[in-house]
């Protein structure tokens, strides 16, 4: 945010130094004026995206750390399932063979 105040106050120093040291006065001065403003919303709108992209994408990835972690616990889970059932089958047998 500091660099964004910076470069706004910087280009409106500018607009006024233009304004005044050029000496530039009735419509064309106001069209200047007005042309000024208009790039520096865009600059300012521009530096607003690359914030917000730069969040999006920071998001992005954090979710797809959390579905990787969810989907390496979920295998987990399946793994000590298949091996519980094993170890069942194998009690079974072996209670089976001692009758």
């Amino acid at each position: 945010m500091k660099n964004l105040f910076f470069a706004a106050l910087s280009i409106l120093a500018l607009l006024g130094a233009a304004y005044t040291f050029l000496n530039i006065g009735g419509k064309l001065g106001i069209g200047i004026v007005f042309i000024c403003g208009f790039l520096l919303g865009i600059f300012l709108m521009n530096i607003m995206l690359n914030i917000k992209n730069d969040k999006l994408s920071s998001y992005k990835r954090e979710l797809e750390k959390e579905s990787i972690a969810s989907d390496e616990n979920s295998s987990r889970v399946k793994v000590l399932e298949s091996k519980i059932e094993v170890l069942e089958k194998a009690l079974e047998n072996a209670l089976k063979d001692k009758k």
